[in-house]
């Protein structure tokens, strides 16, 4: 059954992951010179900026002002912060490496927030969520994938 409350801070959680996804890519595509990146990063910020879209309709639906700042206390700013400070003058691989954890715990976030929630959500806002999910899955493995190949 749905709980209205609890759906509401779901979906300003997730909205979250996305406002602090669009950072790291902005901040990711400034300091690559490598046109493939800057190419693979600006994909993965215009996905977040339409998972964030979608994120504000639903809320704006239940009657809800959005919630439109990361938390200064997140493990992903906190992330974010420690990949700012790193990686200027870094490598392909290590911004690939930094980048593919910071997917995986993007991905680990929605995974925990839809278990620990998935009775409190309608089945149209679970389908829309895991749907969010497995992009940004695919989105880990593109990374994962470029990150491979500087090994090979």
């Amino acid at each position: 059954m749905m709980n209205k409350e609890k759906s509401i801070v779901v979906l300003n959680n997730l909205l979250e992951i996305n406002n602090e996804r669009i950072e790291i890519y902005k901040t990711a595509k400034k300091v690559t010179e490598e046109n493939d990146l800057k190419d693979l990063f600006s994909e993965f910020q215009k996905t977040s900026a339409i998972f964030k879209s979608e994120l504000v309709e639903e809320l704006q639906k239940m009657g809800v002002v959005p919630v439109d700042v990361a938390r200064n206390n997140s493990l992903l700013v906190r992330l974010w912060i420690n990949f700012k400070s790193k990686l200027f003058g870094q490598e392909r691989e290590d911004i690939l490496n930094t980048l593919e954890y910071n997917e995986f715990v993007a991905i680990k976030s929605y995974k925990d927030t839809l278990s620990d929630n998935l009775e409190y959500l309608t089945a149209e806002l679970h389908i829309m969520l895991k749907s969010q999910q497995l992009l940004l899955t695919a989105h880990h493995d593109k990374v994962k994938k470029l990150g491979d190949l500087m090994l090979s």
